[in-house]
């Protein structure tokens, strides 16, 4: 005899027959029927359609024209009995008396709009209280269990301190003891992202979700999936702090139309339940406290979020359903409460994919340029006000120290990555200006003697990290560690990078390190002499990149401009002779720069640009991303931030101590030397190219909310030559073969 479980078990007393067995679904949603038996379904006799026995067996496995077809569920009878069935939902025999009057008399077989209004369906439901479940929700239940996969919505997980977070649970139908994938973050659990809090809301995330899948092709159904995306992301960045001296009216200003994000999975940076709960794995989808429903109030990557999400790790590692092992999976967001919850060392956390996540919150999260404000996350994710947000903590905090950005402070606080020892694989993208460098460093400095490293630009984070070629390997790499599977992810390279060639191409090189060994950091040094390339309305022009300093020279510029333009119209720019070969670069882009203001203190923002041989700049991010109009290398120093941690410095990658007591303001006309980092890249600048690095007093990236105390009227100078040897160091990889 064997068992089956019809839709996901929510629905009992349904009756069943098959040629040796009658009787009702169980409470759990059982029936039960032997080998190559059909098995007919009826409700109280109104019947609804038989099929070959199975394990699992819904509405669609019902139907002679759907046979279970996933891409056939919209078919009318399939959803009118999904409907009918989850709102009666407990077939009781109170129900199934009033039932058995209108055996006859409901007919499935009809439009959705004709089946809702018809008589009989109305006064049956009316005569039990029910209401008829929408047409989305219906195909989403039965979507679900074709796939394996059983919902529960809003499952409260209890805190250490008596409070409770909500999170969407799905496990597989087949019961078993499963690993669990997790994550945590603000931005909802709703679909895509967003809360689904009342019915209108419910219902709303239930019509995308199906819209989704049904109709994704449609140019209508994109822009309503974007609305839907928009709806929740919109306010958390159009809440952020206003930005200092910005102009009314003024916007920034985007070189054609603005990148078009359609979601291409049910969450956006969370793990998707299909993707996982199909091969073996839990998928739980945690909100923080004091965002949606949850009580309490949102403290943001502070050491409060990190021991809730420890406290639910340590959930989900306990149930009945569960192995006891949890894996950390998501983005962005989701990559960084993976270190806040990792530092608190949670039983049963065993492994973690960080995808483009920050662990420091100071130097890589809030003033990650060096003293400058990351306006990228100039962001309130908050649902209600709060007295005292993040973006209150982070700007009465513009130093560093242990008790503000430690890894107990209240907000945004730091990983000791050092001590974080799990299996771990960190992606990078570097066409992002967010994450990347938090992302390698975690790589480089984490303690793990397990860990992976990806380096991908490919179609942007929001695509690439839900395509099945991905999925596979981090698949694996959970396979290994969470189901100790004897594969052989952690015997491939260690790191596997897409070198990019510009203009959305790139190929793939494995390594066994990153940085990679065997890299070297040839110097192109600044001279201040012009250039044998002109263009017209550039800056007056262009300096030279040369290979060895020469005769002392001095370039300045106007400092007083405002950021809110995507490019400055002021700074300066040097160029190099073309390239004698093709050099194939990866890792950190460096500048030591000689520099001096007419006030005490300066922003120095450092772009690295590649031009070809028609003198077009090369574009290395692909045009689907969302930074499409970032150059090879980018970075950002606000100088009196310039002093060093030589316990973290390396060759390639300057570390700030960002302390008060090493604040070094300027004097007016005062020469310093400063060292200025970069975001990790990738990219091929082919034999006949040229580098121009662009240094501007100004960026739209990162911004000083103090400019308006050093800006107006200033002057910046650039100092060159065997004196002043200014240069840039490009991470050259050693040639293959």
């Amino acid at each position: 005899m064997l068992k089956g479980l019809f839709l996901d078990g929510s629905i009992t007393g349904l009756g069943y027959r098959t040629e040796t067995r009658c009787g009702l679904l169980d409470e759990r949603g059982g029936y039960e029927y032997l080998p190559g038996e059909t098995v007919s379904f009826d409700a109280a006799g109104i019947f609804l359609g038989s099929g070959l026995g199975r394990e699992f067996m819904t509405p669609a496995d019902l139907v002679a024209e759907v046979h279970g077809d996933v891409t056939r569920i919209s078919h009318f009878q399939v959803t009118n009995e999904a409907r009918f069935l989850m709102a009666i939902g407990a077939f009781t025999p109170e129900v199934n008396e009033v039932l058995k009057d209108y055996r006859y008399r409901i007919n499935f077989v009809q439009d959705y709009e004709h089946f809702a209004a018809d008589p009989s369906v109305t006064e049956v439901l009316g005569k039990l209280g029910k209401a008829l479940t929408s047409v989305e929700s219906a195909r989403n239940l039965v979507r679900r269990c074709i796939q394996g996969i059983r919902k529960e919505a809003n499952v409260k997980l209890p805190m250490r301190d008596g409070s409770f977070v909500l999170a969407d649970v799905y496990r597989p139908l087949k019961e078993g003891k499963y690993p669990v994938v997790m994550c945590m973050g603000v931005f909802g659990k709703g679909f895509v992202n967003g809360y689904a809090t009342t019915p209108e809301e419910i219902g709303f995330h239930e019509k995308a979700e199906d819209a989704f899948h049904e109709t994704y092709g449609d140019p209508e159904t994109k822009k309503f999936l974007q609305g839907v995306f928009f709806q929740r992301m919109g306010p958390c960045f159009g809440s952020a702090v206003p930005i200092p001296r910005l102009k009314p009216g003024h916007a920034i200003v985007h070189h054609g139309p603005p990148p078009q994000l359609v979601p291409i999975s049910e969450t956006f940076e969370q793990p998707c339940a299909k993707d996982w709960v199909p091969h073996g794995y839990v998928v739980i989808n945690m909100e923080e406290r004091g965002v949606g429903s949850n009580p309490g109030d949102l403290k943001q990557f502070g050491v409060q979020s990190a021991r809730d999400y420890a406290d639910g790790i340590e959930w989900a590692a306990s149930q009945p359903w569960s192995t006891g092992k949890v894996g950390l999976w998501g983005a962005s967001y989701y990559a960084m409460t993976q270190y806040l919850a990792a530092q608190q060392r949670p039983k049963g956390l065993t492994a973690m994919i960080p995808i483009m996540g920050d662990y420091d919150g100071y130097r890589d999260y809030i003033y990650s340029g060096g003293g400058l404000y990351n306006r990228a996350d100039n962001m309130n994710a908050t649902t209600h006000p709060q007295a005292r947000t993040f973006m209150d903590h982070n700007r009465e905090n513009p130093f560093w120290t242990e008790e503000a950005y430690g890894a107990s402070a209240e907000f945004t606080s730091t990983c000791d990555i050092a001590k974080l020892d799990y299996p771990i694989w960190p992606v990078v993208e570097p066409g992002a200006s967010l994450h990347g460098k938090g992302s390698s460093e975690a790589y480089i400095r984490c303690g793990s003697k397990d860990k992976k490293l990806m380096v991908i630009n490919d179609t942007g984070i929001h695509f690439w990290m839900y395509d099945p070629q991905y999925l596979s390997k981090f698949r694996a790499f959970f396979d290994k560690w969470l189901k100790g599977e004897d594969n052989d992810i952690m015997e491939q390279p260690k790191v596997e990078m897409q070198i990019r060639t510009g203009k959305g191409g790139y190929y793939w090189r494995k390594e066994s390190d990153w940085p990679v060994p065997g890299t070297s950091y040839p110097r192109f040094y600044l001279d201040a002499k012009a250039g044998s390339v002109t263009t017209d309305g550039h800056r007056g022009g262009f300096r030279s990149l040369v290979a060895e300093p020469d005769t002392d020279g001095i370039v300045t510029y106007n400092a007083d401009e405002d950021h809110s333009q995507i490019e400055s119209k002021t700074g300066a720019s040097f160029i190099s002779e073309p390239m004698a070969e093709d050099m194939e670069i990866a890792g950190y882009i460096k500048a030591q720069l000689f520099v001096s203001s007419t006030t005490h203190d300066m922003e120095i923002h450092l772009n690295l640009r590649v031009i070809d041989e028609n003198n077009v700049e090369v574009r290395y991010s692909p045009p689907t991303g969302m930074c499409q109009y970032l150059p090879l290398g980018f970075g950002a120093l606000k100088v009196s931030h310039r002093k060093q941690d030589p316990t973290l410095t390396r060759e390639d990658c300057p570390v700030y101590t960002h302390t008060q007591e090493d604040h070094q303001p300027l004097k007016p006309g005062q020469i310093v030397e400063c060292e200025v980092g970069t975001f990790p890249t990738t990219g091929l600048i082919r034999k006949g190219w040229r580098i121009r690095l662009d240094i501007e007093p100004v960026g739209n990236t990162w911004i000083g909310f103090d400019e308006h105390e050093y800006r107006p009227g200033s002057t910046n100078s650039i100092f060159t030559g065997k004196t002043y040897p200014s240069y840039v160091q490009l991470p050259l990889l050693p040639k293959k073969g």
